[in-house]
């Protein structure tokens, strides 16, 4: 009868898998607070997030997520420790070859099996990040400047007088559409990844939006709090400063 052999990894590789420091994710909206780029690569079941400082081009954090198990958690584990403070073009040099190295426990025995999957996506996943930045430090720039006159509008005299007059010029559809687009953008994902959602029911006098919350929200007192406040704000800073969110009572509010 044949017998598998199992592959053998090094106690280094498997010490750093069960304790991860950079184990998960990155969201745009953060980036785009921060005035920062997001770049992220997923392969197989290993994704990887890198913030960026697109004035100097340097790397600032990274994080990583996967259900890949122990190999794909060291591996990206130890490229992240690497590839903080890189200029992004320098994350080429941090090869896949470098970072099995570094898991070994002697320099002459390998950390995992040399032509493990693993590895290769690992290196498609750093040329991936590198190949995406220029376009994701335009969108940076640009989402960057749309802050800035959000802020105008939000802060100043000139800028609300503004705001007023294009968003009363726009027909409730337009205006509608454009709630749901940065709800879309900046809301739902952050609520989606905790079981959650919600829709638009309805916009009271051009500044009233009213929403309906879904799953995990519809059950949670965050939604008449600190969630409610961050839709709220997002609204604000993206759509039209005067708008205000109320959702539809709940049952556990009664």
């Amino acid at each position: 009868m044949e017998t598998k052999t199992q592959a053998v990894y090094s106690e280094k590789l498997l010490t750093i898998a069960k304790a991860p420091s950079h184990r998960g994710a990155i969201f745009q909206m953060e980036a785009d607070d921060k005035g920062l780029v997001l770049i992220e690569s997923k392969v197989q079941s290993l994704k990887i997030y890198i913030l960026v400082d697109p004035d100097q081009d340097f790397t600032l954090e990274c994080r990583f997520f996967t259900y890949g198990g122990p190999v794909f958690t060291a591996l990206a584990e130890e490229f992240c420790n690497n590839s903080q403070g890189k200029i992004v073009e320098d994350l080429l040099k941090i090869t896949p070859e470098i970072i099995e190295q570094n898991l070994r426990d002697s320099p002459d025995i390998p950390a995992l099996p040399l032509n493990s999957p693993e590895l290769k996506a690992l290196g498609q996943i750093i040329q991936n990040l590198v190949d995406s930045y220029p376009d994701k430090k335009q969108a940076a720039l640009a989402t960057k400047a749309i802050r800035a006159n959000a802020n105008f509008r939000m802060h100043t005299a000139e800028g609300r007088e503004q705001s007023d007059k294009e968003w009363f010029n726009l027909s409730e559809v337009e205006k509608l559409r454009a709630i749901e687009t940065t709800l879309d953008e900046r809301v739902r994902q952050a609520l989606q990844m905790d079981g959650g959602d919600l829709e638009v029911l309805d916009l009271v006098n051009d500044t009233k939006v009213i929403i309906r919350y879904h799953g995990n929200c519809s059950s949670c007192s965050a939604a008449i709090g600190g969630t409610l406040i961050f839709i709220e704000n997002q609204l604000r800073e993206n759509v039209y400063y005067n708008l205000t969110v109320e959702p539809e009572p709940m049952d556990w509010m009664m």
